[in-house]
This record gives structure tokens, sequence and C-alpha cells, in this order.
């Protein structure tokens, strides 16, 4: 049951797409996080399929490219984005580790964080754009939200977290455990989810590069972050999974 209500939780608070079964346990946030892969897996599935869907019906190609630039950011609520913003505003003021964080916590948006999005989202339908253009394999769209997402998951679960982030909390003797287990969650299914993937691969090197882009850009911003931020925080994994996302549709366009 567990089990079952952290998937729900993460259903809830990661989707816009209505929740079956709307659940809720404070006690139980490591295990929504680590249903992230499974987030993420609806999030390429339907990606991929409105894609496919798009290149059926003739779609004009760049209006495709701001229809799927659009429907990767709107499926999670522009949560992530969102977290990007926030990081980059408090990450490019420069200023003290202390001011930094209070900035990161700051509902105001700043110009930063304005000239910072305006340019990702430029990015992002430069990139697909391009990626259209060329062999794009559909197995890589369900892989980028996947792996982004297990990467910043398993951050939050287990790097030490900003102290004014919703995971600071802890949940006494049970909480190592807990993160245990939602590590140990996240690692199978990414394994399984992976392996179908490659096996489905039109062309298993090049899937293997985007794979490799997503992880490495998604691993460098976090890092990054967390070290000019004192700590890890949803903000940070948001921030994460934006960049290692833009950086698996550049490994597609570039191969």
């Amino acid at each position: 049951m567990k089990l079952v209500t952290g998937f729900f939780m993460a259903w809830g608070n990661f989707l816009t797409l209505p929740c079956p079964l709307k659940k809720w346990d404070k006690d139980l946030k490591n295990y929504m996080l680590g249903f992230l892969p499974s987030v993420g897996l609806i999030i390429g599935g339907l990606w991929t399929a409105l894609t496919i869907f798009m290149v059926w019906f003739g779609t004009p190609f760049l209006v495709m490219a701001f229809m799927m630039t659009f429907l990767l950011f709107a499926m999670c609520g522009f949560m992530h984005l969102d977290g990007f913003m926030d990081c980059s505003d408090a990450i490019m003021s420069r200023k003290p580790l202390e001011v930094k964080q209070q900035i990161l916590k700051d509902s105001h948006c700043g110009a930063f964080s304005i000239v910072s999005v305006v340019l990702m989202i430029l990015a992002y339908y430069s990139f697909i754009s391009t990626a259209l253009g060329g062999a794009l394999d559909f197995v890589d769209l369900i892989l980028l939200p996947v792996l982004s997402r297990s990467i910043a998951g398993l951050f939050v679960i287990n790097a030490k977290p900003i102290g004014h982030s919703q995971y600071a909390e802890g949940l006494g003797a049970s909480d190592k455990k807990q993160k245990k287990n939602a590590t140990i969650l996240i690692a199978v299914q990414v394994l399984i989810v992976s392996t179908v993937c490659l096996l489905l691969a039109s062309d298993l090197i090049p899937t293997m590069v985007v794979m490799g882009f997503t992880i490495t850009g998604t691993l460098i911003a976090i890092l990054y972050a967390k070290k000019s931020l004192g700590g890890m925080s949803g903000d940070i994994a948001g921030y994460g999974i934006v960049w290692g996302e833009l950086m698996g549709i550049f490994g597609m366009l570039i191969l």
C-alpha cells in the first residue's frame, strides 16, 4: 500500500494529467520521489504518441516543433521550468550563499530568471526543430524524461537538502530505510525502461549517445547548482531536469 500511495502521490504532484486515485501521506515523500521514473515514462510515452500523431496528421514542421516544446513542459505543469528559473535567478545573482538561498525561495521573478527561461525555451525549440529534420528515433523521446527525473530523484533522496527545502524534514528511524528502498525503486525502473527502449531502438549507438548526453547534462547541472546554492532542493532537481532534457535533445540533433 505504501508503494501504491507513493505512485499516486508522484502522479498527483508531478503531472497535470487527472490523477485516477488521489492519495497523500506526508511521511512517504521518499516513495513519491522513487516513482519519478514512472512519471517520466508517462510523460515520455504521451510525448512520443502525440509526436507520432502529428507526423501522421501532416502537422507543419515548425508547428510540430512548437507543440513538442510546449507539451514537454505542460505535462508537468511547468514545475521544473519554474525550478530552473528560481535557480537561475539565485545562481546568476553572484551574491553570498545566504542571499542566494533567500532569492531561491523568493516567489518573485527576477531579471535573470526571465532572460534565462527565454533563452532556454528558444534553445529547446531550436534543438527540436533541428532534430526533426533528421532521422528521429521515437524511443529517445521516451528515455529523456525517464533518465532526467531518475537522476534528479536520486539526488533529492540522498543528497543533503537546503534548510528551506520541503524534503529537509526527517522521518526518524524509518527515514534511512525508506530512502534506501526509494533508491532501489528508481534503479529497478530505470533498468527496465532502459533495457526495453534499447531493445526497441532502431539504431543502438545513437540512442546510447542520447542517454549519455541526458544523464551527463542532468548530473552536471545538479552538481553545479547544488554547489552554488549549498544543498539540494526540488528547485535544483527541476534545474537539472530542464538542462538534462535539453542536452538529450542536443544529442539527437548531432547524430
